[in-house]
């Protein structure tokens, strides 16, 4: 990470260190943690800070409460109970923290009340960051899930100290995906996923000019076949981004990546109608026919371009595998990534889902925990807010 210190390289022992971290979990209806996967992803960190006998600050958002306002809703009062179990120790939580004034001894650990809870988080306000600046010696970031966001504590907080760093998951995240970027564009192969083609115009944009083969599935894939002329019925797709599919197909085809598109679908009439969907090719959809899942003969092309990679990106579902009977490109896709020979890795929130349920996320080479932060890496060439704000080079 150029010239990004990671936490072993810099002098913490008994020094007050805020740590940022993304705990934000989601929570069942008893107010418990119901998936742990980041919290456990952050334990290494912190473990390692309270060896060094560093006074540690654990800081992270969770939910989207109204900037500056207590909610107990989005107290972070369930997440240090289960660090409480994780640690084997008691943690305070300081509820009051806005003023910079913590009072906080060598070896001990606190978590900060939900940031969100901060005037100021959202809108990156450099004068409260200068302020809350006093009450550390240290930053870390090890929150790679929220690094793309210009927030308060992720950017213009780090912008103001003189000592700062990664943690140990924040560098295993950017050391992963330039193991990607990094890759000859002849090697690499890219499957993106998902339902809006708008919403990843600029990462097809990049990684047209990046990877040797691009896979376009999911909800997204709709608007690049209606952009070639394809009937697909009442399937969902983005009329006022027909435009942009054809200047990205246009820009693939003018640098020789190859851009694939489903030969052959699932349909069915409705979302609902699971036992009444069929296998068809392209010229053989209706008006009536909806796009759910792709068919074996798409992934007989894929399975071949997994097989050849040396390197492969996945970023989003291929159909609506959360249904059965739409699930069938999802769980090749996962399937042919788990034994593929080449480096994997994979992000985003219905991608992790995805996973989870077809295969064993250890069957990945790595797995990110950002989704907006991994797409974003890949779109701005690594230059995010976060990695921006913890370069030395840039303070205030």
């Amino acid at each position: 990470m150029r010239n990004i210190k990671n936490i072993d390289e810099l002098s913490i022992a008994e020094k007050r260190v805020f740590l940022r971290l993304d705990l934000n979990v989601p929570l069942n209806d008893e107010n418990r943690v119901a998936d742990d996967t980041r919290i456990l992803a952050s334990l290494p960190t912190i473990e390692y800070a309270l060896k060094q006998n560093a006074a540690v600050m654990v800081c992270s958002h969770l939910g989207r409460p109204i900037e500056g306002i207590y909610d107990e809703k989005y107290s972070l009062s369930p997440v240090r109970n289960y660090l409480e179990v994780c640690l084997g120790r008691k943690i305070k939580l300081i509820r009051n923290w806005f003023g910079g004034l913590v009072s906080i001894k060598p070896g001990e650990l606190v978590i900060l009340e939900n940031a969100r809870f901060v005037k100021g988080e959202a809108s990156n306000d450099p004068e409260v960051a200068k302020t809350l600046s006093g009450m550390f010696d240290v930053y870390i970031n090890d929150a790679f899930a929220t690094a793309h966001r210009k927030e308060m504590t992720i950017h213009q907080l780090p912008m103001k100290s003189s000592i700062k760093g990664c943690g140990f998951l924040f560098k295993k995240e950017i050391d992963s995906l330039r193991e990607v970027l990094g890759s000859s564009r002849n090697q690499t192969l890219a499957i993106i996923g998902g339902a809006k083609v708008s919403t990843k115009l600029e990462l097809f944009n990049v990684l047209s000019e990046k990877v040797k083969c691009i896979i376009a599935g999911g909800g997204l894939a709709n608007t690049f076949l209606k952009a070639i002329g394809h009937e697909i019925g009442n399937s969902m797709y983005e009329e006022m981004f027909i435009d942009s599919a054809k200047k990205i197909i246009e820009k693939a085809k003018s640098l020789n990546t190859k851009l694939i598109l489903p030969t052959d679908v699932r349909v069915s009439s409705d979302i609902t109608q699971e036992l009444n969907s069929r296998i068809v090719k392209l010229n053989h959809i209706s008006v009536d026919d909806v796009i759910l899942d792709f068919g074996p003969e798409t992934m007989r092309i894929i399975s071949k371009e997994v097989n050849e990679a040396n390197k492969i990106l996945w970023n989003g579902p291929l159909g609506v595998f959360e249904k059965d009977a739409f699930s069938y490109g999802t769980r090749i896709l996962a399937e042919l990534i788990k034994d593929a020979p080449g480096y994997t890795i994979a992000g985003g929130g219905d991608t992790i889902a995805a996973i989870k349920k077809f295969i064993d996320v250890d069957m990945l080479d790595y797995v990110s925990t950002g989704g907006g932060a991994f797409m974003e890496f890949f779109e701005k060439n690594g230059n995010i807010p976060a990695i921006e704000a913890l370069n030395p080079e840039f303070s205030s």
